[in-house]
């Protein structure tokens, strides 16, 4: 859907200019301000390379590391209990059979649960850390476009060719992870 927006912005912005120097005598001066105001940025290349991706990923991923090894934990017990049934199944009793299969039923249950918690809570904190991600990266476009007078700034993933000076890419990526450094 965004492909498709971008695709659209570039087609409007390239047919306005048509039409605007179509009714203007287009000179070489002309033509040369206009293009020095427009830049394209490779959104994804901003995002791999911003710092603070990188710090709430490996964040994220220690988080979720602890969680496997809790859950590993919770499981072994239930294979243990299973492995204890097991090995005295012959000598319990049908009443000391049903409450063992009802606790490994209820501790298998509540693991699948908290498996479920422990997946819905790290896609929240994995969507929480994108927006957070996204609104930095959009809001340092805006500053630089504003600052430095761009009429447009595209995504290079909807151009098919781009001059090189006009990609502000690495600029973008450089004052993120300056202002990153110094929040830290």
């Amino acid at each position: 859907m965004w492909k498709k927006i971008k695709i659209m912005a570039l087609g409007v912005a390239v047919a306005l200019l048509c039409v605007g120097l179509a009714f203007r005598p287009a000179s070489a001066d002309i033509l040369e301000e206009v293009f020095k105001r427009i830049a394209y940025v490779d959104l994804e290349k901003v995002f791999q390379e911003y710092e603070k991706k990188k710090v709430l990923e490996k964040k994220l991923q220690a988080e979720g590391e602890v969680t496997r090894q809790e859950l590993a934990k919770k499981r072994e017990e239930i294979e243990k209990l299973k492995e204890e049934y097991k090995a005295q199944e012959l000598l319990l009793s049908e009443e000391a059979k049903r409450e063992r299969q009802e606790e490994i039923t209820k501790k298998s249950e509540a693991l699948r649960e908290l498996l479920d918690e422990v997946s819905k809570q790290m896609k929240e904190k994995e969507q929480k850390y994108t927006q957070e991600i996204i609104s930095d990266i959009m809001n340092k476009i805006k500053e630089i476009a504003e600052r430095e007078g761009y009429i447009f700034i595209f995504d290079k993933a909807a151009l098919l060719y781009g001059a090189p000076p006009q990609d502000i890419t690495k600029k973008i990526i450089d004052e993120l992870n300056k202002e990153y450094e110094a929040e830290r």
